[in-house]
């Protein structure tokens, strides 16, 4: 009987030190040290708190890696953008069906934000590379930077066309606001870009 007691008392002892995977809980105020970078790192951009509202809930990913922090905000700006194009391309849809004067602005519209979701993307391929330093990352930042900085502008040339053009008042109001927030967010990953990667 006592060497069955014996058995049990170790099996059970190895399947508790063996099986189970130790975990450590992470202290309270590590949490409270991501969210502060990420508050300290959205304060250097021109919308603070777009970015704090879009980047706080990834705190925990980012941690304090300024690589994770701007590839973060560029594979959100991706989303949005995607998010933008589809609200103009359905007024494009809607304009079609009306055989409306509008078709051509908004044509020239989907075609910038296509371009624009194109340009963050490949900028978001382009971070894979930036790594440590070194020339080669310097070009690889550089390039980043670029697709980027194009994607800003082809988002202004899509709501140039409609200040240039005539077009329906409540068309204009939808367009100019969601390209307007996608054009802060763009803002705003160069701003994250440029104050914590550049050499």
């Amino acid at each position: 009987m006592s060497r069955f007691v014996i058995l049990s008392l170790t099996l059970m002892v190895f399947i508790n030190s063996s099986s189970f995977p130790n975990t450590v809980a992470t202290p309270p105020g590590t949490y409270q040290n991501h969210t502060r970078y990420v508050t300290t790192a959205c304060n250097s951009t021109t919308y603070p708190m777009m970015c704090y509202n879009s980047l706080s809930s990834y705190s925990a990913t980012i941690k304090s890696d300024p690589i994770k922090l701007c590839t973060t905000s560029l594979n959100l700006n991706v989303k949005y953008a995607k998010n933008s194009t589809l609200v103009v391309s359905n007024l494009l849809q809607k304009a079609k069906a009306a055989k409306s004067h509008e078709v051509s602005i908004l044509k020239d519209c989907v075609d910038e934000m296509k371009d624009t979701i194109d340009e963050l993307k490949q900028a978001v391929a382009e971070m894979k590379y930036v790594r440590g330093r070194g020339k080669t990352t310097e070009e690889h930042l550089k390039n980043v930077m670029t697709w980027v900085s194009s994607a800003l502008t082809d988002e202004g040339t899509c709501t140039d066309g409609f200040e240039e053009g005539k077009v329906n008042v409540e068309t204009k109001k939808k367009v100019k606001k969601a390209v307007s927030q996608l054009s802060k967010t763009t803002s705003n990953t160069l701003a994250l870009l440029t104050h914590y990667l550049s050499y």
